[in-house]
């Protein structure tokens, strides 16, 4: 015992080495939160979206100047969620995300889909004016070149914004798994609670991947139904394989998900000028001794440290190298 509580002082100081660190890549966001219809909802929605960039910007990490609020009202955020609105918002970050960087999109509201001409039905979002279509999404989302795109809708009858917006690069989750669960949805609300409480961080690593916050966000939204005594009236999915399909995040460990354990919304940084292939190792060394610490009770514990041994030094050598220590 005493060994692997040596072991795992070793693994987390890793993480501290790069608390107040700077990096290269940076994450924007903008935050959407659409008409409420009702007081009670606009109010729920507004709320949802000061907490949610609250908690990026003290709990994440992310620059204040990089995260867009956009609310009904547009009072104490950054516009109206009116398509202008967006239409700005998303213009604005465009021209300053590089390749290097990751996009955060979050959608809070109703969502609808409805008929349109040629009887074509089409996913939105309800906002001030003219709705958010899943396709004007997808149009302002090309105006990014960045590196990985994240897009959690966590509305009503949300599940066709990932059959539209599913591509190489791109994270989509969805409050919903159909059309037919158009009830007003909990998922954001679960979503924000998990970053806020800590318990989004499941693998306790100090970082909170887009996969764990969103199975996380998901179980809670599940209990409370159980707890309240609800029929389920949504099922969280996500789709980052580029197949435009989802899958359940209950059963996320077959076909999606792979993409989205690798993308944080909370992550270690790393100084400025640091060779992107030397983090990507550091990064994927810290995975291994994750991956391997799986195995302790299948393996023989002296051959099992020896390995967990082997594993964290070749971490703590990359992030010496990292540090410009020698």
């Amino acid at each position: 015992m005493r060994l692997e509580i040596i072991r795992y002082g070793i693994f987390f100081a890793l993480w501290i080495a790069f608390g107040f660190a700077e990096c290269e890549s940076a994450a924007f966001d903008v935050i959407i939160c659409g008409s409420g219809g009702e007081d009670v909802y606009s109010e729920r929605f507004e709320d949802w979206g000061q907490r949610l960039r609250t908690v990026l910007v003290d709990l994440c990490a992310h620059s204040a100047d990089n995260v867009q609020l956009l609310t009904e009202g547009g009072e104490g955020a950054d516009g109206v969620s009116s398509m202008d609105g967006i239409r700005n918002a998303m213009r604005n970050l465009s021209g300053r995300v590089t390749d290097r960087d990751d996009v955060f999109v979050f959608l809070i509201g109703h969502g609808s889909f409805r008929q349109q001409v040629a009887k074509r039905r089409v996913a939105k979002l309800s906002v001030p004016g003219h709705d958010l279509t899943a396709e004007d999404l997808d149009g302002f989302l090309k105006m990014f070149v960045a590196r990985r795109v994240v897009v959690v809708n966590g509305a009503s009858m949300s599940a066709p914004f990932v059959n539209a917006l599913s591509h190489s690069g791109r994270i989509v989750c969805a409050s919903t798994r159909s059309v037919e669960q158009r009830n007003a949805t909990h998922f954001m609300g679960f979503f924000i609670q998990a970053l806020e409480d800590g318990s989004a961080d499941q693998d306790r690593d100090e970082r909170i991947s887009v996969l764990e916050i969103c199975t996380q966000a998901s179980s809670l939204t599940d209990a409370w139904y159980l707890g309240e005594g609800f029929i389920t009236t949504e099922n969280a999915i996500l789709d980052d394989n580029g197949d435009g399909l989802g899958t359940r995040l209950s059963d996320i460990d077959v076909g999606d998900g792979a993409l989205a354990s690798r993308c944080f919304l909370l992550d270690f940084r790393v100084p400025k000028g640091t060779a992107p292939e030397l983090v990507e190792a550091y990064g994927e060394a810290i995975d291994e001794v994750q991956v391997f610490v799986k195995k302790k009770t299948s393996m023989d514990s002296m051959a099992y440290y020896q390995m967990l041994e082997t594993k964290l030094l070749k971490a703590a050598r990359l992030n010496r190298e990292i540090r410009g220590e020698k």
